[in-house]
């Protein structure tokens, strides 16, 4: 079984596209990767905003669709609370677009059955257009939905009647007319109105009647609706009316349209003798009812029943051309309530479904989908790990684009540059990243931001002093660095001045761009004075760009510390001698199960093998990394690839990934010993340290040789016993990953 965002790597995101950029592609294969891997709201809205401004939606980007989307989410985080059975939408609507991306990507079956239906071909970004607007906008009508199922619960529990009143949607007629030239349809036929095209198109795929279904349609804002109100339907309504621009519909738009409105009831319930979908007969419907099912775990409850039920925290994968099976992960099966009998009614219902290939679960999907291939699921179980980065903050997701442009003006106005509507689609994110990473910087000094008034100080100044903290500026702007360094790392850069004229000092900034090549990624410590002040403002302008988001937002500090710090020494052979895999995942078990109780700092010396092997696990887990070196930066360097050298290779490319790692430093301190070249800062990092990771083979090297001289000074043995000698334990703060190193 894999992760979906291993799914999701096979898909021919590094494709030449007429009409998208390969650099906007790379982009939006990172935030895809990141949601896959949090699942979170922030993460969510990334992948909107990057497809949006993509395929420029609606003729300008995201701004275009932003209150189309802000006002899902906020619907249902204000409303969904008010109904008895609700979860999210907002962020179901991306894990289903993933899904699909990965059936895509990894089923040469359903790729060709799509490929071959809208005669395209592999790397075409015609699939990942039309299969995002269907999965990321499917939900979109539920603001629709969640105004009748409010009434109906209001009444419902106020009098328990038999036959519950309803609302009606009024005046939608608006919305529905049309009076546009749909030259690219395969008829000459006009239509006056949206419902009339749904109908259309509907029949033109499944072949149901077309008055039928028009008459369907008509009815769902009749002044006595149904007392099922779809959603389906009012967001392919809401959708069709966005994009009828240009007085032209071409037939794969209105296949989105279809598939957005047969997903939810239509199909199920109100057409009488309809039948399953076929892939073959709307790829793009069968898809989305196919994800849509799949699509069970990770959704936060709103609604006060919903919140109870117990889901799947977690799927794992794997899609091959003869199957799609998804394993899902729970935290129990059941749940233990006090004076009820076992398992009543707490028995998760989804996990008794899913035993056999035959299930419950299974049959479900089979009623909405004819399979194009074998289908199955199955449950699992395992202990919920506490997600990472959720912070006390409270996540105003919806305004985060707004936010990114307030965010650019303050740059922009001491630094200049273009507007924001003009940067690249890297650089819009850089400045989205920045807003989403102010909650885990507030975290680090102690504060969160809220909307409420509370009981808790007000900043209004980071350097202040006030608290003992002022050194909030600094610290903050070190972290600055670090996550702007990450970003550039993670988004294909490296390090590297040939863009910059040797006599001039002057920057060709479109050459910088197209090498993906920046001087600034060394550590903080070694920026110029003006490359700190640009970090240094993003740390002052966090109060008053917070206030200015409105909503009465203040940043509070806790009146109790944040998690405390632990220093954990990574120290180890130079030259190793292993499985690499198996070592790295032993480190990370260590720094995993310290990191849920405290803020991990790894030290380390930044030598070739243990050193940096342990920096990269904790990079890749996003701890911090503290840099102690024995020679100044460059000529540590120097000495490294020297050294190196004498034991085997040092190539260009080992010394930039080893400047990228001493990059990701948020301190970078020199600690000379003019006699033993790692002594001073073995001692300085054993010093420092509250435990130790150490890659050794166990062999007590000897510290003086026969004469009594002191020998392998600052080596591993010997930074083992300085960690005993003050106190440390082994296997309780000593944490030995047994390795042998090369001769």
């Amino acid at each position: 079984m894999y992760t979906l965002a291993e799914m999701c790597d096979n898909f021919p995101f590094d494709a030449t596209s007429d009409s998208v950029g390969k650099k906007d592609l790379q982009c939006f294969k990172r935030v895809l990767n990141d949601f896959c891997n949090s699942g979170t709201k922030s993460d969510a809205f990334s992948v909107y905003f990057c497809f949006c401004e993509m395929f420029r939606l609606f003729g300008n980007g995201y701004k275009a669709t932003q209150k189309l989307l802000e006002l899902l989410a906020d619907h249902e985080y204000h409303s969904g609370g008010l109904l008895t059975k609700h979860r999210d939408h907002y962020v179901h609507s991306v894990y289903v677009f993933a899904i699909g991306v990965a059936i895509y990507a990894n089923n040469k079956p359903y790729r060709k059955i799509y490929n071959d239906f809208y005669r395209c071909k592999d790397g075409d970004m015609n699939f990942l257009k039309n299969w995002g607007l269907t999965a990321l906008f499917h939900d979109i009508g539920y603001p629709f939905q969640l105004a009748h199922e409010q009434i109906k619960s209001y009444v419902s529990e106020l009098w328990q009647l038999p036959a519950v009143p309803g609302v009606a949607i009024v005046n939608f007629d608006s919305v529905l007319k049309t009076d546009c030239d749909r030259t690219q349809l395969e008829t000459d036929e006009k239509f006056t109105d949206i419902n009339s095209l749904l109908a259309y198109g509907v029949s033109t795929r499944m072949g149901y009647d077309r008055g039928y279904v028009q008459d369907i349609l008509d009815k769902r804002t009749s002044p006595a609706p149904d007392s099922f109100m779809d959603h389906g339907y009012y967001s392919a309504a809401v959708l069709a009316n966005k994009l009828m621009t240009d007085n032209v519909v071409t037939q794969q738009t209105l296949d989105v349209l279809t598939a957005i409105l047969l997903h939810n009831s239509l199909n199920r319930y109100n057409i009488e003798c309809s039948h399953a979908v076929t892939a073959t007969e709307h790829p793009l419907a069968y898809l989305l009812m196919l994800c849509d099912e799949l699509q069970n775990w990770d959704r936060e409850a709103f609604g006060y029943v919903s919140k109870k039920d117990p889901l799947a925290w977690k799927a794992e994968f794997d899609i091959t051309d003869n199957k799609i099976a998804v394993n899902y992960i729970f935290d129990s099966f059941e749940v233990e309530v006090p004076g009820r009998n076992s398992g009543y009614p707490n028995r998760n219902v989804l996990a008794l479904q899913c035993d056999n290939g035959k299930s419950k679960f299974i049959g479900n999907i089979y009623k909405v989908v004819v399979p194009h291939t074998e289908i199955s699921a199955t449950a699992g179980i395992s202990a919920k790990t506490r997600r990472r980065q959720q912070y006390a903050s409270e996540e105003k997701f919806v305004n985060l684009c707004d936010f990114a442009v307030a965010i650019h003006k303050s740059y922009q106005s001491i630094y200049g540059g273009a507007d924001f509507d003009e940067l690249p689609l890297e650089t819009k994110m850089s400045n989205i990243r920045q807003a989403q990473s102010y909650m885990y910087k507030l975290e680090l000094v102690n504060c969160f931001f809220s909307d409420k008034e509370l009981d808790y100080p007000v900043v209004t100044d980071f350097t202040d002093g006030s608290d003992g903290n002022e050194d909030d500026l600094g610290f903050l702007a070190r972290e600055e660095h670090l996550r702007w360094v990450r970003e550039k790392l993670a988004d294909g850069w490296h390090y590297g001045k040939s863009y910059i004229d040797a006599e001039t000092g002057k920057e060709d900034r479109a050459k910088r761009d197209s090498l993906k090549e920046h001087v600034s990624l060394v550590p903080y410590d070694l920026l110029p004075e003006s490359e700190k002040q640009k970090d240094m403002l993003m740390v002052r302008n966090m109060v008053p760009l917070l206030y200015e988001q409105g909503h009465n937002i203040r940043i509070y500090r806790y009146r109790y510390g944040r998690k405390p710090d632990l220093n954990i020494a990574g120290i180890g052979h130079r030259h190793l001698n292993g499985d690499e895999k198996q070592l790295k995942q032993a480190v990370k078990e260590i720094l995993l199960k310290y990191s849920e109780d405290f803020r991990v700092v790894v030290y380390s010396g930044y030598a070739t093998g243990a050193d940096q092997l342990i920096v990269r696990c904790a990079n890749e887990l996003g701890l911090a990394t503290k840099a102690v070196l024995p020679l100044p930066y460059e000529e540590y360097i120097d000495s490294v690839r020297l050294d190196s050298k004498l034991h085997g290779t040092f190539t260009e490319q080992d010394e930039i990934e080893m400047r990228h790692l001493l990059a990701q430093a948020v301190v970078c301190k020199t600690v000379e010993d003019s006699r033993y070249t790692y002594l001073k800062a073995s001692e300085y990092i054993v010093s420092r340290c509250d435990k130790v990771i150490a890659l050794w083979d166990g062999e007590k090297t000897p510290l003086t040789d026969e004469k009594g001289n002191p020998v392998n000074l600052g080596g591993t043995y010997h930074c083992i016993e300085m960690a005993r000698d003050k106190g440390l334990e082994d296997g309780k703060d000593i944490h030995i990953v047994h390795c042998s190193r090369k001769a």
